[in-house]
């Protein structure tokens, strides 16, 4: 009987999966390609034919996410909405990737922290992905300022400063305390983006 043809995708696909579970339990820094592969129930050496080591892993795992959900950006973006609509869309959507994604954002803040202590900023999808929705944010409150649905005397940046806060806030509750909720976050958000239309908005009452 003929053997069964493997399915590369399927396997590379299998052995992220169980690096990122490594990752998530004991760390960045402390696994290594002989885990994975006893993770994967297969010969380390199997391993280099897919990824050339664990950094690359975790490279294809990240812009696996970041493609996913910048698809979810430009569709948001293409759409007819008014701009404030189209933020608060995009903010569930960020909000919605976070809380759908505990154990690999555990692994990206372990990540960066890793960096941190060594003092460098990896410059790869991670942050290539943080100042392009930065970018976005930014041009949806311009764009809603513009079009009358927010306070004339809004202050752009600090809105967009204050907007990411909050999505750096579940990530800290996420990855840290675990006692995030969704629904806490996205009421939270309505909130100031309510705030932003009212005439003494929150950028106001504390400038």
């Amino acid at each position: 009987m003929a053997k069964k043809p493997i399915n590369h995708k399927e396997r590379k696909r299998e052995i992220r999966a169980a690096g990122l579970r490594l990752f998530a339990r004991y760390g960045f820094a402390d696994v290594n390609f002989g885990m994975i592969a006893k993770e994967c129930g297969v010969a380390r050496t199997l391993l280099y034919t897919y990824f050339k080591d664990k950094r690359a892993i975790f490279n294809e795992a990240v812009s696996e996410a970041t493609s996913s959900v910048e698809a979810q950006y430009r569709e948001i973006m293409r759409s007819h909405q008014s701009a404030d609509a189209k933020l608060r869309q995009l903010c569930i959507a960020v909000f919605a990737l976070l809380f759908d994604n505990r154990d690999f954002l555990c692994v990206i803040v372990d990540f960066l922290c890793e960096f941190r202590r060594k003092g460098t900023i990896p410059v790869d999808n991670i942050m290539r992905h943080t100042m392009g929705l930065k970018r976005i944010v930014h041009s949806l409150v311009v764009a809603a300022k513009h079009r009358g649905e927010y306070d004339e005397a809004l202050d752009v940046n600090r809105a967009t400063s204050l907007i990411y806060s909050q999505f750096e806030v579940a990530v800290l509750r996420l990855a840290v305390s675990g006692d995030a909720q969704l629904s806490d976050s996205i009421d939270k958000m309505n909130s100031i983006l309510l705030a932003f239309r009212a005439r003494e908005g929150v950028l106001r009452r504390f400038s």
